[in-house]
């Protein structure tokens, strides 16, 4: 039997909890479990390298693409970069900013989780960014999602964990 440390305790944490918030309609958390290990999140987020913004996006692309090869490869064809950058937000947002209270390099670069709580929300406040309420996270190709993060970053500096402020937990 492998030790049991922090990393591994972090990484099956992460896991669920980008499982738990990509999931609604799609995948069973083993199915998402092994889309996540067969992609370098785990190894960014234990990293002590701080890469640059640009560094990012290289990393989010590569990223986003072998999950979603995972999926496909698991007899999931129908996978969006949308749903593909929901879980490595979380992940990151789970092993990385939690873990830091938002105080490192990496924490100012990872990108905020996208949905339409937060999405909503904006939209409700920003009469210029109305149009956003109307936008599917889970349906979001490559160039959707790369469009809104230039649209969100246009209009929020920094983009990063801090646009959050908008997210809140409706309760019924």
């Amino acid at each position: 039997m492998t030790s049991y440390d922090f990393n591994e305790h972090r990484h099956n944490f992460a896991t669920w909890t980008a499982a738990r918030a990509s999931q609604r309609g799609f995948a069973k958390t083993p199915i998402i479990k092994t889309a996540i290990e067969s992609s370098g999140l785990r190894r960014f987020a234990e990293m002590e390298l701080d890469d640059s913004s640009t560094d990012f996006e290289s990393f989010h692309k590569s990223c986003a693409f072998d999950l979603i090869d995972s999926f496909r490869n698991q007899d999931f064809s129908d996978v969006s970069y949308g749903r593909a950058a929901k879980i490595i937000s979380i992940y990151l947002k789970t092993s990385v900013i939690l873990t830091s209270k938002g105080d490192c390099r990496k924490s100012r670069i990872i990108h905020p989780p996208i949905d339409n709580i937060l999405l909503t929300k904006i939209a409700s406040i920003y009469p210029s960014l109305r149009h956003l309420k109307s936008v599917k996270w889970t349906t979001l190709s490559e160039n959707a999602y790369w469009s809104l993060v230039k649209e969100l970053k246009s209009e929020f500096t920094p983009f990063d964990w801090t646009l959050e402020r908008f997210w809140q937990l409706e309760v019924s």
